[in-house]
Protein backbone atom coordinates (compact mmCIF):
# COMPACT_ATOMS: atom_id res chain seq x y z
CA UNK A 1 0.00 0.00 0.00
CA UNK A 2 1.90 3.02 -1.06
CA UNK A 3 0.11 5.37 1.94
CA UNK A 4 1.63 4.12 5.15
CA UNK A 5 -0.17 4.68 8.62
CA UNK A 6 2.47 6.98 9.10
CA UNK A 7 1.60 9.20 6.09
CA UNK A 8 -2.23 8.76 6.94
CA UNK A 9 -1.21 9.90 10.75
CA UNK A 10 0.50 13.06 9.23
CA UNK A 11 -2.47 13.68 7.21
CA UNK A 12 -5.21 13.84 9.66
CA UNK A 13 -3.17 15.09 12.15
CA UNK A 14 -1.99 18.17 10.65
CA UNK A 15 -5.43 19.13 9.30
CA UNK A 16 -6.34 18.54 12.96
CA UNK A 17 -3.25 21.29 13.69
CA UNK A 18 -3.91 23.31 11.00
CA UNK A 19 -7.32 24.33 11.86
CA UNK A 20 -6.60 24.50 15.81
CA UNK A 21 -3.89 27.05 14.80
CA UNK A 22 -6.32 29.21 12.36
CA UNK A 23 -9.02 29.33 15.41
CA UNK A 24 -6.48 30.57 18.13
CA UNK A 25 -4.85 32.48 15.38
CA UNK A 26 -8.06 34.22 14.98
CA UNK A 27 -8.63 34.53 18.73
CA UNK A 28 -5.27 35.77 19.46
CA UNK A 29 -5.37 38.58 17.16
CA UNK A 30 -8.06 40.07 18.37
CA UNK A 31 -6.40 40.60 21.61
CA UNK A 32 -3.34 41.90 19.82
CA UNK A 33 -4.09 43.59 17.52
CA UNK A 34 -6.05 46.70 18.73
CA UNK A 35 -6.06 49.68 16.58
CA UNK A 36 -2.06 50.07 15.33
CA UNK A 37 -2.62 46.31 13.24
CA UNK A 38 -6.21 47.11 12.21
CA UNK A 39 -4.32 50.69 11.14
CA UNK A 40 -1.69 48.82 9.53
CA UNK A 41 -4.24 46.94 7.41
CA UNK A 42 -6.63 49.08 6.57
CA UNK A 43 -3.54 51.20 4.83
CA UNK A 44 -2.33 48.38 2.98
CA UNK A 45 -6.11 47.75 1.69
CA UNK A 46 -7.18 51.16 1.64
CA UNK A 47 -8.04 50.84 -2.44
CA UNK A 48 -8.37 47.37 -4.36
CA UNK A 49 -5.31 48.19 -5.92
CA UNK A 50 -3.23 48.56 -2.85
CA UNK A 51 -4.84 45.22 -1.32
CA UNK A 52 -3.95 43.67 -4.63
CA UNK A 53 -0.70 45.02 -4.62
CA UNK A 54 -0.18 43.56 -1.04
CA UNK A 55 -0.88 40.63 -1.74
CA UNK A 56 0.66 40.10 -4.57
CA UNK A 57 4.18 40.82 -2.79
CA UNK A 58 3.27 39.04 0.08
CA UNK A 59 2.52 35.86 -1.50
CA UNK A 60 5.71 36.43 -3.86
CA UNK A 61 7.85 36.49 -0.63
CA UNK A 62 6.28 33.58 1.26
CA UNK A 63 5.46 31.45 -2.24
CA UNK A 64 2.15 30.39 -0.92
CA UNK A 65 -1.24 31.71 -1.93
CA UNK A 66 -2.67 29.47 0.13
CA UNK A 67 -0.84 30.73 3.45
CA UNK A 68 -1.57 34.40 2.64
CA UNK A 69 -5.30 33.63 2.06
CA UNK A 70 -5.75 31.90 5.12
CA UNK A 71 -3.89 34.54 6.77
CA UNK A 72 -6.53 37.34 4.89
CA UNK A 73 -9.43 34.63 6.37
CA UNK A 74 -8.09 34.46 9.88
CA UNK A 75 -8.08 38.55 9.52
CA UNK A 76 -11.76 38.93 8.43
CA UNK A 77 -12.51 36.10 10.79
CA UNK A 78 -11.20 38.42 13.52
CA UNK A 79 -13.06 41.37 12.27
CA UNK A 80 -10.17 43.17 11.27
CA UNK A 81 -10.76 43.09 7.59
CA UNK A 82 -13.86 43.44 5.84
CA UNK A 83 -14.61 41.00 3.90
CA UNK A 84 -14.68 43.79 0.98
CA UNK A 85 -11.06 44.60 1.70
CA UNK A 86 -10.09 41.08 1.79
CA UNK A 87 -11.16 40.79 -2.19
CA UNK A 88 -7.85 43.03 -3.34
CA UNK A 89 -5.29 40.39 -1.00
CA UNK A 90 -7.05 37.06 -2.47
CA UNK A 91 -6.16 38.65 -6.07
CA UNK A 92 -2.95 39.91 -5.51
CA UNK A 93 -2.29 36.59 -4.00
CA UNK A 94 -2.92 34.55 -7.22
CA UNK A 95 -1.00 36.43 -9.13
CA UNK A 96 1.77 36.11 -7.14
CA UNK A 97 1.47 32.40 -6.44
CA UNK A 98 2.80 32.26 -10.51
CA UNK A 99 5.97 33.24 -9.39
CA UNK A 100 6.60 29.42 -8.37
CA UNK A 101 6.24 28.56 -11.80
CA UNK A 102 9.18 31.03 -12.67
CA UNK A 103 11.31 30.54 -9.60
CA UNK A 104 12.43 27.34 -7.50
CA UNK A 105 9.96 27.94 -4.78
CA UNK A 106 10.94 27.84 -1.53
CA UNK A 107 9.20 26.21 1.65
CA UNK A 108 7.20 28.35 4.19
CA UNK A 109 5.27 25.15 6.22
CA UNK A 110 8.69 24.45 7.78
CA UNK A 111 8.85 27.65 9.42
CA UNK A 112 6.07 26.91 11.83
CA UNK A 113 8.33 24.58 13.72
CA UNK A 114 10.51 27.55 14.61
CA UNK A 115 7.65 29.65 15.13
CA UNK A 116 6.15 27.67 18.40
CA UNK A 117 9.36 27.70 20.38
CA UNK A 118 9.65 31.63 19.69
CA UNK A 119 5.63 31.99 20.77
CA UNK A 120 6.42 29.63 23.96
CA UNK A 121 9.31 31.61 24.85
CA UNK A 122 7.40 35.36 24.58
CA UNK A 123 4.37 33.74 26.02
CA UNK A 124 6.80 32.70 29.09
CA UNK A 125 8.90 35.57 29.48
CA UNK A 126 5.99 37.92 29.06
CA UNK A 127 4.51 40.05 31.94
CA UNK A 128 2.22 42.14 30.37
CA UNK A 129 -0.88 40.08 28.74
CA UNK A 130 -0.86 42.03 25.79
CA UNK A 131 2.35 40.58 25.55
CA UNK A 132 1.04 37.19 26.42
CA UNK A 133 -1.31 37.08 23.66
CA UNK A 134 1.62 38.06 21.18
CA UNK A 135 3.58 34.68 22.07
CA UNK A 136 -0.12 32.26 21.50
CA UNK A 137 -0.66 34.39 18.39
CA UNK A 138 3.06 33.67 17.74
CA UNK A 139 2.53 29.48 18.56
CA UNK A 140 -0.51 29.49 17.25
CA UNK A 141 0.67 30.59 13.39
CA UNK A 142 3.26 28.06 13.88
CA UNK A 143 0.81 25.21 14.51
CA UNK A 144 -0.91 26.83 11.41
CA UNK A 145 2.18 26.37 9.33
CA UNK A 146 3.24 23.39 10.86
CA UNK A 147 -0.10 21.93 10.36
CA UNK A 148 0.31 22.18 6.64
CA UNK A 149 3.63 20.94 6.41
CA UNK A 150 2.36 17.59 8.02
CA UNK A 151 -0.30 17.43 5.40
CA UNK A 152 2.25 17.93 2.90
CA UNK A 153 4.63 15.24 4.22
CA UNK A 154 1.71 12.67 4.62
CA UNK A 155 0.18 13.90 1.17
CA UNK A 156 4.49 13.48 -0.57
CA UNK A 157 3.52 9.51 -1.26
CA UNK A 158 1.23 11.05 -4.00
CA UNK A 159 3.73 12.45 -5.68
CA UNK A 160 5.85 9.83 -6.11
CA UNK A 161 3.03 6.95 -7.39
CA UNK A 162 3.30 6.15 -10.66
CA UNK A 163 0.18 4.89 -11.52
CA UNK A 164 -1.05 8.33 -10.09
CA UNK A 165 1.53 10.28 -12.04
CA UNK A 166 0.57 8.19 -15.05
CA UNK A 167 -3.17 8.62 -14.65
CA UNK A 168 -2.51 12.41 -14.07
CA UNK A 169 -0.41 12.64 -17.66
CA UNK A 170 -3.65 10.67 -19.61
CA UNK A 171 -5.95 13.64 -18.33
CA UNK A 172 -3.46 15.55 -19.67
CA UNK A 173 -4.02 14.54 -22.84
CA UNK A 174 -7.77 15.67 -22.38
CA UNK A 175 -8.23 19.34 -21.19
CA UNK A 176 -11.29 18.88 -19.40
CA UNK A 177 -10.43 15.91 -17.69
CA UNK A 178 -7.13 17.56 -17.15
CA UNK A 179 -9.00 19.78 -15.25
CA UNK A 180 -10.82 17.86 -13.22
CA UNK A 181 -7.85 15.58 -12.45
CA UNK A 182 -5.33 18.55 -11.55
CA UNK A 183 -8.46 20.10 -9.65
CA UNK A 184 -8.83 17.02 -7.42
CA UNK A 185 -5.00 15.93 -6.80
CA UNK A 186 -4.30 19.34 -5.62
CA UNK A 187 -6.91 19.48 -3.47
CA UNK A 188 -5.79 16.31 -2.05
CA UNK A 189 -1.98 17.34 -1.80
CA UNK A 190 -2.89 21.31 -0.28
CA UNK A 191 -0.51 22.73 -2.77
CA UNK A 192 -1.05 24.54 -5.85
CA UNK A 193 2.73 25.23 -5.74
CA UNK A 194 3.82 21.30 -5.83
CA UNK A 195 0.94 20.75 -8.91
CA UNK A 196 2.61 23.61 -11.27
CA UNK A 197 6.14 22.14 -10.34
CA UNK A 198 5.24 18.78 -11.35
CA UNK A 199 3.31 20.00 -14.44
CA UNK A 200 5.93 21.88 -15.50
CA UNK A 201 8.98 19.73 -15.00
CA UNK A 202 6.55 16.85 -16.84
CA UNK A 203 5.91 19.15 -19.65
CA UNK A 204 9.74 19.78 -19.73
CA UNK A 205 10.38 16.51 -20.58
CA UNK A 206 7.84 16.12 -22.93
CA UNK A 207 5.29 13.92 -21.04
CA UNK A 208 2.34 15.59 -21.72
CA UNK A 209 1.23 18.22 -24.62
CA UNK A 210 1.48 21.43 -24.14
CA UNK A 211 -2.68 21.98 -24.15
CA UNK A 212 -3.41 19.15 -21.89
CA UNK A 213 -0.33 20.63 -19.23
CA UNK A 214 -2.04 24.09 -19.33
CA UNK A 215 -5.25 21.86 -18.97
CA UNK A 216 -3.64 20.58 -15.29
CA UNK A 217 -2.25 24.25 -14.56
CA UNK A 218 -5.95 25.80 -14.47
CA UNK A 219 -7.26 22.70 -12.58
CA UNK A 220 -4.77 23.64 -10.01
CA UNK A 221 -6.15 27.30 -9.89
CA UNK A 222 -9.40 25.68 -8.26
CA UNK A 223 -7.78 22.78 -6.44
CA UNK A 224 -5.58 25.46 -4.28
CA UNK A 225 -9.06 26.93 -2.71
CA UNK A 226 -9.44 23.69 -1.09
CA UNK A 227 -7.53 24.99 2.00
CA UNK A 228 -9.15 27.87 2.48
CA UNK A 229 -11.96 25.81 2.52
CA UNK A 230 -10.28 24.05 5.08
CA UNK A 231 -9.71 26.61 7.17
CA UNK A 232 -13.54 28.39 6.92
CA UNK A 233 -15.10 25.14 8.90
CA UNK A 234 -16.14 27.05 12.16
CA UNK A 235 -15.37 30.37 10.76
CA UNK A 236 -18.02 33.62 11.10
CA UNK A 237 -20.20 34.19 7.85
CA UNK A 238 -17.74 36.43 6.14
CA UNK A 239 -14.80 34.33 6.86
CA UNK A 240 -16.83 31.83 4.90
CA UNK A 241 -17.45 34.29 2.44
CA UNK A 242 -13.72 35.03 1.86
CA UNK A 243 -13.26 31.18 1.02
CA UNK A 244 -16.38 31.17 -1.11
CA UNK A 245 -14.78 34.09 -3.11
CA UNK A 246 -11.21 32.56 -3.20
CA UNK A 247 -13.60 29.21 -5.10
CA UNK A 248 -15.86 31.35 -7.14
CA UNK A 249 -12.81 33.66 -8.67
CA UNK A 250 -10.53 30.25 -9.67
CA UNK A 251 -13.51 28.62 -10.87
CA UNK A 252 -15.87 30.48 -12.94
CA UNK A 253 -12.34 32.06 -14.25
CA UNK A 254 -11.24 28.72 -15.49
CA UNK A 255 -15.03 27.28 -16.94
CA UNK A 256 -15.02 30.71 -18.92
CA UNK A 257 -11.75 30.27 -20.36
CA UNK A 258 -12.05 26.57 -21.34
CA UNK A 259 -13.95 26.88 -24.11
CA UNK A 260 -11.31 28.86 -25.69
CA UNK A 261 -8.10 27.02 -24.42
CA UNK A 262 -7.00 26.30 -27.69
CA UNK A 263 -6.80 30.49 -28.84
CA UNK A 264 -5.33 31.08 -25.33
CA UNK A 265 -2.76 28.57 -25.69
CA UNK A 266 -1.86 30.05 -28.93
CA UNK A 267 -2.01 33.30 -27.81
CA UNK A 268 0.59 32.54 -25.08
CA UNK A 269 3.07 30.44 -27.24
CA UNK A 270 2.91 33.22 -29.97
CA UNK A 271 3.84 35.94 -26.92
CA UNK A 272 6.22 33.58 -25.66
CA UNK A 273 8.21 32.95 -29.21
CA UNK A 274 8.73 36.36 -29.63
CA UNK A 275 10.09 36.89 -26.21
CA UNK A 276 12.26 34.22 -27.45
CA UNK A 277 10.92 31.57 -24.78
CA UNK A 278 10.68 28.63 -26.76
CA UNK A 279 11.22 26.07 -24.14
CA UNK A 280 7.51 24.10 -23.45
CA UNK A 281 7.91 24.24 -19.56
CA UNK A 282 8.40 28.26 -19.74
CA UNK A 283 5.51 28.25 -22.26
CA UNK A 284 3.20 26.36 -19.66
CA UNK A 285 4.69 29.07 -16.63
CA UNK A 286 3.80 31.55 -18.45
CA UNK A 287 -0.16 30.75 -19.40
CA UNK A 288 -0.42 30.17 -15.74
CA UNK A 289 0.72 33.91 -14.98
CA UNK A 290 -1.05 35.07 -17.80
CA UNK A 291 -4.40 34.12 -17.16
CA UNK A 292 -4.39 35.04 -13.15
CA UNK A 293 -2.98 38.51 -14.21
CA UNK A 294 -5.37 39.33 -16.73
CA UNK A 295 -8.20 38.01 -14.74
CA UNK A 296 -7.50 39.44 -11.36
CA UNK A 297 -6.41 42.65 -12.98
CA UNK A 298 -10.42 42.39 -15.02
CA UNK A 299 -11.97 41.89 -11.30
CA UNK A 300 -9.69 44.53 -9.36
CA UNK A 301 -11.97 47.33 -11.34
CA UNK A 302 -15.16 45.41 -10.70
CA UNK A 303 -14.53 44.66 -6.73
CA UNK A 304 -18.11 45.70 -5.78
CA UNK A 305 -19.80 43.68 -7.67
CA UNK A 306 -18.00 40.74 -7.24
CA UNK A 307 -18.74 41.11 -3.56
CA UNK A 308 -22.35 41.57 -4.14
CA UNK A 309 -22.30 37.83 -6.21
CA UNK A 310 -20.61 36.38 -3.25
CA UNK A 311 -22.90 38.09 -0.61
CA UNK A 312 -25.91 37.24 -3.00
CA UNK A 313 -24.54 33.40 -3.44
CA UNK A 314 -24.05 32.89 0.60
CA UNK A 315 -27.10 34.71 2.23
CA UNK A 316 -27.67 35.55 5.91
CA UNK A 317 -31.18 35.49 7.49
CA UNK A 318 -29.42 38.04 9.80
CA UNK A 319 -29.49 41.62 9.57
CA UNK A 320 -26.22 42.80 7.98
CA UNK A 321 -23.88 45.16 9.45
CA UNK A 322 -22.42 47.84 7.59
CA UNK A 323 -18.71 47.92 9.13
CA UNK A 324 -16.95 51.44 9.77
CA UNK A 325 -18.74 55.11 10.03
CA UNK A 326 -20.96 55.71 8.13
CA UNK A 327 -21.80 59.68 8.02
CA UNK A 328 -18.60 61.01 9.16
CA UNK A 329 -16.43 63.21 6.09
CA UNK A 330 -13.94 64.98 6.77
CA UNK A 331 -15.24 67.55 3.66
CA UNK A 332 -18.09 68.58 6.23
CA UNK A 333 -15.31 69.59 8.93
CA UNK A 334 -15.55 73.07 7.43
CA UNK A 335 -18.85 73.42 8.44
CA UNK A 336 -19.44 72.72 12.25
CA UNK A 337 -23.56 72.30 12.51
CA UNK A 338 -23.12 70.09 9.50
CA UNK A 339 -20.00 68.01 10.84
CA UNK A 340 -21.90 67.94 14.32
CA UNK A 341 -25.30 66.69 12.33
CA UNK A 342 -23.19 63.56 10.47
CA UNK A 343 -21.87 62.64 14.36
CA UNK A 344 -24.84 62.79 15.79
CA UNK A 345 -26.33 60.35 12.50
CA UNK A 346 -23.41 58.36 13.27
CA UNK A 347 -24.16 58.13 17.16
CA UNK A 348 -27.42 57.28 16.80
CA UNK A 349 -26.11 54.20 14.58
CA UNK A 350 -23.86 53.35 17.00
CA UNK A 351 -26.42 53.62 19.79
CA UNK A 352 -28.99 51.69 17.70
CA UNK A 353 -26.70 48.69 16.83
CA UNK A 354 -25.50 48.53 20.81
CA UNK A 355 -29.05 48.16 21.67
CA UNK A 356 -29.70 45.35 19.59
CA UNK A 357 -27.15 43.96 20.97
CA UNK A 358 -28.24 43.70 24.25
CA UNK A 359 -31.36 42.50 23.28
CA UNK A 360 -30.02 39.56 21.38
CA UNK A 361 -28.06 39.23 24.78
CA UNK A 362 -31.10 38.56 26.74
CA UNK A 363 -32.86 36.71 24.39
CA UNK A 364 -29.80 34.08 24.97
CA UNK A 365 -29.79 34.53 28.66
CA UNK A 366 -33.54 33.59 28.79
CA UNK A 367 -33.66 30.64 26.75
CA UNK A 368 -35.38 32.46 23.48
CA UNK A 369 -32.07 31.20 20.99
CA UNK A 370 -29.32 29.62 21.83
CA UNK A 371 -26.38 31.40 23.19
CA UNK A 372 -23.90 30.11 20.45
CA UNK A 373 -26.32 32.28 18.09
CA UNK A 374 -25.58 35.45 20.01
CA UNK A 375 -22.02 35.32 19.49
CA UNK A 376 -22.37 38.08 16.41
CA UNK A 377 -22.08 40.18 19.41
CA UNK A 378 -18.55 40.18 19.01
CA UNK A 379 -18.54 41.39 15.14
CA UNK A 380 -20.70 44.15 16.69
CA UNK A 381 -18.81 44.80 19.67
CA UNK A 382 -15.65 45.83 17.45
CA UNK A 383 -17.99 48.06 15.10
CA UNK A 384 -19.39 49.73 18.29
CA UNK A 385 -15.45 50.25 18.99
CA UNK A 386 -14.45 51.61 15.72
CA UNK A 387 -17.14 53.97 15.54
CA UNK A 388 -16.58 54.82 19.13
CA UNK A 389 -12.55 56.18 17.68
CA UNK A 390 -13.73 57.79 14.43
CA UNK A 391 -16.16 59.61 16.06
CA UNK A 392 -13.88 61.06 18.93
CA UNK A 393 -11.41 61.62 16.22
CA UNK A 394 -13.79 63.42 14.14
CA UNK A 395 -14.89 65.78 16.83
CA UNK A 396 -11.45 66.61 17.92
CA UNK A 397 -10.61 67.58 14.46
CA UNK A 398 -13.36 70.22 14.81
CA UNK A 399 -11.26 72.25 17.01
CA UNK A 400 -8.98 72.93 14.04
CA UNK A 401 -11.88 75.47 12.75
CA UNK A 402 -13.72 78.26 14.45
CA UNK A 403 -16.55 76.56 16.62
CA UNK A 404 -19.34 78.84 18.36
CA UNK A 405 -19.89 78.52 21.88
CA UNK A 406 -22.99 76.48 21.43
CA UNK A 407 -21.11 74.13 19.00
CA UNK A 408 -18.45 73.45 21.06
CA UNK A 409 -20.30 72.70 24.13
CA UNK A 410 -22.83 70.48 21.70
CA UNK A 411 -19.51 68.67 20.92
CA UNK A 412 -18.47 67.96 24.09
CA UNK A 413 -21.61 66.28 25.03
CA UNK A 414 -21.45 63.93 21.95
CA UNK A 415 -18.22 63.54 23.32
CA UNK A 416 -19.43 61.47 26.74
CA UNK A 417 -22.43 60.09 25.31
CA UNK A 418 -20.16 58.27 22.60
CA UNK A 419 -17.99 56.81 25.54
CA UNK A 420 -22.18 55.59 27.33
CA UNK A 421 -22.82 53.94 24.49
CA UNK A 422 -19.60 51.95 23.87
CA UNK A 423 -20.21 50.74 27.83
CA UNK A 424 -23.85 49.28 26.72
CA UNK A 425 -21.58 47.73 24.23
CA UNK A 426 -19.04 46.38 26.88
CA UNK A 427 -22.28 45.39 29.11
CA UNK A 428 -23.53 43.31 26.42
CA UNK A 429 -20.31 41.11 25.79
CA UNK A 430 -20.50 40.43 29.92
CA UNK A 431 -23.62 39.19 29.14
CA UNK A 432 -22.96 36.74 26.41
CA UNK A 433 -20.33 35.62 28.99
CA UNK A 434 -23.43 35.14 31.18
CA UNK A 435 -25.15 33.00 28.58
CA UNK A 436 -22.02 31.00 27.61
CA UNK A 437 -21.70 30.10 31.40
CA UNK A 438 -25.38 29.61 31.48
CA UNK A 439 -25.05 26.57 29.15
CA UNK A 440 -21.96 25.34 29.75
CA UNK A 441 -22.36 24.38 33.15
CA UNK A 442 -26.27 23.70 32.97
CA UNK A 443 -26.98 26.58 35.43
CA UNK A 444 -30.76 26.36 36.33
CA UNK A 445 -32.61 29.46 35.25
CA UNK A 446 -35.98 28.76 36.03
CA UNK A 447 -39.31 30.18 34.10
CA UNK A 448 -39.46 32.95 37.43
CA UNK A 449 -35.78 33.87 36.96
CA UNK A 450 -35.85 34.21 33.40
CA UNK A 451 -39.70 36.96 33.99
CA UNK A 452 -37.65 38.73 36.36
CA UNK A 453 -34.80 39.36 34.38
CA UNK A 454 -37.25 40.22 31.61
CA UNK A 455 -39.25 42.47 33.60
CA UNK A 456 -36.03 44.40 34.39
CA UNK A 457 -35.09 44.92 30.79
CA UNK A 458 -38.23 46.34 30.10
CA UNK A 459 -37.76 49.32 32.02
CA UNK A 460 -34.01 49.70 30.43
CA UNK A 461 -35.20 49.33 27.20
CA UNK A 462 -37.54 52.30 27.71
CA UNK A 463 -34.35 54.49 28.74
CA UNK A 464 -32.43 53.38 26.06
CA UNK A 465 -35.29 53.95 23.72
CA UNK A 466 -35.55 57.51 25.30
CA UNK A 467 -31.94 58.04 25.03
CA UNK A 468 -31.48 56.77 21.26
CA UNK A 469 -34.48 59.19 20.51
CA UNK A 470 -33.52 62.54 22.56
CA UNK A 471 -30.54 62.91 20.24
CA UNK A 472 -32.70 64.13 17.61
CA UNK A 473 -35.14 65.60 19.90
CA UNK A 474 -33.43 67.32 22.72
CA UNK A 475 -35.94 70.14 22.62
CA UNK A 476 -38.15 67.71 24.38
CA UNK A 477 -35.42 67.18 27.12
CA UNK A 478 -37.36 68.34 30.14
CA UNK A 479 -40.28 65.67 29.43
CA UNK A 480 -38.01 62.92 28.57
CA UNK A 481 -36.04 63.60 31.22
CA UNK A 482 -38.85 63.36 34.07
CA UNK A 483 -40.47 60.07 32.51
CA UNK A 484 -36.34 58.97 32.53
CA UNK A 485 -36.02 59.93 36.11
CA UNK A 486 -39.12 58.15 37.05
CA UNK A 487 -38.16 55.07 34.63
CA UNK A 488 -34.83 55.07 36.72
CA UNK A 489 -35.87 54.93 39.91
CA UNK A 490 -38.13 51.88 39.22
CA UNK A 491 -35.41 50.31 38.25
CA UNK A 492 -33.05 50.94 40.89
CA UNK A 493 -35.77 49.77 43.13
CA UNK A 494 -36.66 46.75 41.13
CA UNK A 495 -32.71 45.43 41.25
CA UNK A 496 -32.78 46.47 45.03
CA UNK A 497 -35.91 44.38 45.94
CA UNK A 498 -35.19 41.81 43.19
CA UNK A 499 -31.34 40.93 44.55
CA UNK A 500 -32.83 41.29 47.79
CA UNK A 501 -35.80 38.59 47.24
CA UNK A 502 -32.93 36.48 45.71
CA UNK A 503 -30.75 36.02 48.26
CA UNK A 504 -33.62 35.22 50.57
CA UNK A 505 -34.57 32.48 48.07
CA UNK A 506 -30.56 31.03 48.21
CA UNK A 507 -30.28 30.97 52.26
CA UNK A 508 -33.67 29.08 52.01
CA UNK A 509 -32.20 26.46 49.76
CA UNK A 510 -34.97 27.08 46.20
CA UNK A 511 -31.94 28.09 44.38
CA UNK A 512 -28.14 26.80 44.23
CA UNK A 513 -25.11 29.18 44.39
CA UNK A 514 -24.22 29.22 40.55
CA UNK A 515 -27.74 30.47 39.45
CA UNK A 516 -27.47 33.09 42.26
CA UNK A 517 -24.53 34.63 40.87
CA UNK A 518 -25.25 34.88 37.41
CA UNK A 519 -29.02 36.16 38.24
CA UNK A 520 -26.91 38.45 40.26
CA UNK A 521 -24.22 39.60 37.73
CA UNK A 522 -26.87 39.95 34.74
CA UNK A 523 -28.94 42.89 36.67
CA UNK A 524 -26.02 44.14 37.92
CA UNK A 525 -25.18 44.88 34.35
CA UNK A 526 -28.57 45.62 33.42
CA UNK A 527 -28.33 48.44 36.22
CA UNK A 528 -25.23 49.51 34.37
CA UNK A 529 -26.49 49.89 31.54
CA UNK A 530 -29.48 52.05 32.35
CA UNK A 531 -27.23 54.24 34.53
CA UNK A 532 -25.01 54.86 31.01
CA UNK A 533 -28.76 55.41 29.11
CA UNK A 534 -29.61 58.23 32.00
CA UNK A 535 -26.33 60.27 31.55
CA UNK A 536 -27.27 60.42 27.93
CA UNK A 537 -30.47 61.59 28.33
CA UNK A 538 -29.48 64.04 31.12
CA UNK A 539 -26.79 65.53 28.97
CA UNK A 540 -28.98 66.45 26.38
CA UNK A 541 -31.74 67.67 28.52
CA UNK A 542 -28.99 69.87 30.41
CA UNK A 543 -27.66 71.19 26.80
CA UNK A 544 -30.69 72.14 25.78
CA UNK A 545 -32.28 74.03 29.15
CA UNK A 546 -29.74 75.89 30.86
CA UNK A 547 -26.65 75.33 28.61
CA UNK A 548 -25.24 75.28 32.46
CA UNK A 549 -21.86 73.22 33.08
CA UNK A 550 -22.61 69.43 31.87
CA UNK A 551 -23.04 66.96 35.15
CA UNK A 552 -21.26 64.46 36.11
CA UNK A 553 -21.72 60.80 35.06
CA UNK A 554 -23.94 58.43 37.84
CA UNK A 555 -21.46 55.31 36.44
Amino acid sequence: MFLKPMDLAFIVGGLGIFLYGLISFSDSLKEVAGVRMKSILENATRSPMKAFLTGLIVTSIVQSSSVVTVITLAFVNSGLLTFDQSLGLIFGANVGTTITAQIIAFKISIWGFYFIPIGLLIFLISKKKKSKYIGLSVIAFGCLLMGLFLMEQGLNAFKTYQPFLDMMATFGRKPFTGILASTIFTGIIQSSSATTSIVVSMAGQKLIPLAGAVALILGANIGTTVTVGLASIGANLNAKRVALAHFLFNFIGVMLLYPFLPYFITGVETVSNMLHMYDIARIVANSHTVFNVVWSVFWLWQVKLFAKVVRGVLKTKEKEIHMGTQFLDSRLLNTPSLALDACKNEIIRMATIAKEMLEIEIQAITGKIHYAESKRVYDLENLVNEVQRETLKYLRSMYEVQLTEDESKRSLVLMQVVDDIERWGDHATNLYEFSEYIYENNVKMTPSINQKIEDLFVYVQENLARAIYIMDNYGQGATLLEEATKTENTIDALVKETRSDHCLFYVKGETDINTAVVFTDIIINLERVADHAYNIIELFATFQRTREPLPEKIG
